[in-house]
């Protein structure tokens, strides 16, 4: 059985001489490709779904940073440290962790307490309560710092630990306000 590749490769060659050089497309193409670029374009749900969890990861981050730092120039400072004010007259610091009660503090620590209350309910739940979370870390925190001074009052270190986790807690507060704050209008100049 012996094929004779002349003549079938002649009459392919004649076959596909007599196609037609350009086909036109049965359909236009440009709208289905179009609509797959528009729909890969927009990112999937879960990865929108990450955006408050990146948040409160960067909240957290942000006042663990904060305490490290605070926490690291105290103890840098501690024994270079002058007396506190409200010193003794022996030159020793005088107990100086109660809460402060100044009218300028109380009002300034209400408004931004109801601004930040305010302003948590427009995060995400698992955004909220991680933020609540942290909140309660630096409360609890302040509250051990306070039990440890009642036994030590005179610990200058002791005393700027404390000092800074009302510091991390204003910190919380002015983030969240910071954060969830509406966009301000831009002018074209």
């Amino acid at each position: 059985m012996s094929h004779d590749h002349t003549t079938e490769s002649s009459s392919l060659d004649t076959r596909l001489a007599a196609l037609p050089r350009e086909q036109p497309p049965a359909r236009d193409p440009w709208p289905q490709i179009l609509a797959s670029i528009s729909v890969a374009a927009t990112p999937p749900v879960a990865a929108r779904r990450r955006v408050p969890l990146a948040l409160a990861a960067g909240i957290a981050l942000l006042v663990a940073a904060g305490f490290i730092g605070w926490q690291m120039h105290g103890f840098r400072q501690a024994a270079l440290a002058p007396p506190l004010a409200g010193a003794g007259a022996d030159g020793r610091p005088a107990a100086a962790f109660a809460v402060p009660v100044g009218a300028g503090y109380l009002a300034t620590r209400v408004a931004l307490e109801r601004t930040y209350r305010e302003r948590l309910q427009l995060l995400a739940p698992a955004t909220r309560d991680r933020i609540e979370q942290d909140l309660a870390t630096i409360r609890a925190a302040n509250a051990d710092i306070r039990q440890a001074l009642a036994a030590d009052p005179e610990s200058a270190v002791l005393n700027r630990l404390l000092e800074s986790t009302w510091q991390q807690e204003f910190d919380l507060y002015a983030t969240v306000v910071r954060n969830t704050a509406p966009a301000a209008p831009r002018s074209r100049t």
